[in-house]
């Protein structure tokens, strides 16, 4: 059986450089969430020379838009989004300080280029299990543009968040390594 290794968001931030893809982690701490509306909000703002509404120097990005809590739940499904849909904006937001991004699939070439160049890493969790990541969820708040709603920026803290390194800092990931290990047969 394959280690699983518990990690708090800090130490991760450390050791990301040193992560191996197929890595097990039960990750906890806080992370910011979000998606399309505001990875786009956040690009046009730097653009126009404005700054961010909030500090991403050495943060976590969960990929996600969770939906609203059942009654006397901390929060509704909290799946992950696919990540390819944000290739474009991820060398600008390991620019920004970005160390890793939690999500689902595989990832473009230049998401992976962006990931070796800053040393950080990519994190995947089963998509289609998010009533069940839920319960890893303890707290959570919106922490900017409010205005967009479900769509807003949010910071989660999670408590044994089970996710696999995907891709690491010396450009390896598993979706490539996958394909040559499923030829071999």
């Amino acid at each position: 059986m394959e280690e699983i290794f518990r990690m708090d968001t800090e130490e991760l931030k450390e050791k990301a450089g040193t992560l191996a893809i197929e890595q097990h982690l039960l990750l906890s701490g806080w992370v910011y969430g979000f998606t399309d509306q505001a990875h786009k909000k956040l690009y046009d703002l730097a653009k126009d020379g404005k700054s961010l509404p909030v500090d991403l120097s050495n943060s976590i990005v969960f990929y996600t838009n969770p939906s609203p809590a059942l009654k006397g739940g901390v929060i509704g499904s909290v799946g992950p989004a696919a990540s390819q849909n944000f290739d474009r904006y991820l060398p600008q937001m390991m620019d920004w300080g970005v160390i890793a991004t939690i999500g689902k699939g595989e990832r473009s070439k230049e998401a992976y280029n962006a990931i070796t160049a800053h040393k950080g890493v990519y994190l995947t969790t089963v998509g289609g299990t998010g009533a069940l990541l839920s319960d890893c969820v303890e707290e959570w708040e919106t922490v900017a543009l409010e205005e967009l709603g479900d769509q807003s920026i949010r910071r989660y803290k999670l408590k044994d968040f089970p996710v696999t390194v995907a891709a690491d800092s010396t450009g390896r990931n598993l979706f490539d390594i996958g394909k040559f290990k499923y030829r071999r047969f």
